[in-house]
């Protein structure tokens, strides 16, 4: 039985099935065979009873494309592919942003913050878009809240 999601950025929170139903449900209503809780509740439980402890948030995704196209509503599969596509195009758009403004960067504190390290070289920026991008995951994930709390009240960097 499930038990708990890996987050995509590395967390682990509780397997929750109506978060499967919520979303099965959302590609139901821009279909025309409408809402149907039933089956949306149906592959909730499939999923919730396979003999896991945990799964990724990609796996389970993975398993509603799999119940879905088992079902009579193929037309609802589609839409939930062609949403979950959307949704990576837009994650991937974000960490473009993310390296786009560190290469624009002129003399800010991105490209000051390492003086052993020149951001304008290729190695700099490669450094600097290793730093960037995985600051937030470090903060929500490896940190723990009294580091985190000291380092937004600018007492440690």
């Amino acid at each position: 039985m499930v038990k708990y999601v890996i987050k995509r950025d590395g967390r682990k929170v509780d397997f929750n099935s109506q978060k499967i139903i919520a979303a099965v449900t959302k590609a139901m209503n821009v279909t025309e065979g409408g809402e149907d809780i039933v089956l949306a509740a149906q592959i909730a439980d499939v999923i919730s009873k396979l003999d896991r402890e945990e799964m990724s948030v990609e796996e389970i995704q993975d398993c509603v494309e799999m119940e879905l196209m088992k079902s009579p509503r193929k037309e609802v599969a589609k839409k939930y592919i062609a949403y979950r596509n959307q949704r990576s195009l837009a994650r991937s758009a974000k960490s473009r942003e993310i390296f786009a403004e560190i290469i624009d960067a002129q003399a800010n504190d991105i490209t000051r913050e390492n003086a052993n390290m020149n951001a304008d070289t290729p190695a700099g920026m490669m450094m600097k878009f290793a730093s960037e991008s995985t600051k937030t995951y470090v903060d929500e994930c490896l940190l723990s809240d009294d580091v985190r709390d000291a380092v937004k009240n600018a007492y440690i960097h």
